[in-house]
């Protein structure tokens, strides 16, 4: 093995059990992050597509049912401002609120949804159905009353 000139080490590290520790429970501590992650921005996408069809008038009754996503290449879901009535009816943001309005609400929607993704897919995948993709790209639409059912970190 070269020592480059030098008996002396460079640096200290800990030893390996310590360092192991240390990796594992920042693993862990990540991974409950994401899944905390994804429990909240799926209750926010419920609430989000409420407040969308409500105008933010938390007790005003709406027929959301489920609410139309595509995944990103790299994995996190997009809010298209499709969703579904209870009784089938495909309906958008658009058709509701016209072009304008419409399309703010769909960015307003991504400003939360895009932290749905790969780290956080068991929470929202279960409840959530994969549709025909679409132009090559995954379509899922997200059941709205499961979602605003989950707990909250």
């Amino acid at each position: 093995m070269a020592t480059h000139g030098s008996q002396n080490r460079a640096y200290p590290l800990p030893d390996g059990r310590e360092l192991s520790r240390a990796v594992d429970k920042a693993i862990r501590e990540l991974y409950a992050a994401q899944q905390r992650a994804g429990r909240a921005m799926t209750v926010v996408a419920a609430a989000t597509v409420r407040d969308i069809l409500t105008g933010c008038d938390h007790d005003a009754p709406f027929d959301a049912a489920w609410a139309e996503f595509t995944e990103t290449w790299s994995g996190s879901l997009f809010a298209t401002g499709a969703y579904w009535m209870a009784a089938g009816e495909r309906r958008t943001f658009v058709d509701d609120l016209g072009q304008t309005e419409g399309m703010n609400a769909v960015l307003d929607m991504n400003e939360w949804t895009s932290y749905l993704d790969d780290t956080n897919r068991e929470v929202w995948e279960p409840i959530s159905e994969r549709l025909p993709d679409r132009d090559g790209t995954r379509v899922w639409r997200l059941d709205l009353g499961k979602a605003a059912a989950l707990s909250l970190p």
